[in-house]
């Protein structure tokens, strides 16, 4: 859902529709993440600003597609940490997996050729068998 920003506050529901995330998950980020503190208007109901809206979808993208845990996340919406520390690991990472991968295909080569070449020898052993009888 797009989101008029000409709009000055907006509900837990409308945000929960913007972001992509149920309403409980917003609540509870509320009570983890102190730099997401939407106001309430007099019956108690969440405003979320603009700014809100931004802390929001920062915090989905950290824990949702970036995979960090949320004290992690956390840091990094403070400060504390910087998220390029959490790319390079993430590029050393798939750097790794992506060996990882090319070594599973050297092995697999060297298995074939294994497998081909038991495959002749039994193919003469039952040649050789044959002859004796």
């Amino acid at each position: 859902m797009a989101f008029d920003s000409t709009k000055n506050y907006y509900s837990i529901g409308e945000v929960s529709k913007i972001a992509g995330i149920p309403s409980y998950l917003l609540r509870y980020w509320e009570s983890f993440f102190n730099e997401l503190a939407p106001a309430r208007d007099t019956r108690g109901n969440r405003r979320y600003t603009n700014r809100d809206i931004a802390m929001v979808l920062n915090i989905k993208e950290l824990v949702h597609e970036k995979g960090y845990k949320l004290g992690k996340a956390s840091e990094i919406v403070r400060g504390i940490l910087n998220d390029s520390v959490g790319d390079h690991k993430t590029t050393e990472i798939l750097k790794l997996q992506k060996q990882i991968g090319q070594e599973k295909n050297r092995h697999n080569v060297v298995d074939e050729r294994r497998m081909v070449l038991l495959q002749e020898i039994k193919e003469e052993i039952e040649d050789i068998l044959h002859l004796f009888g």
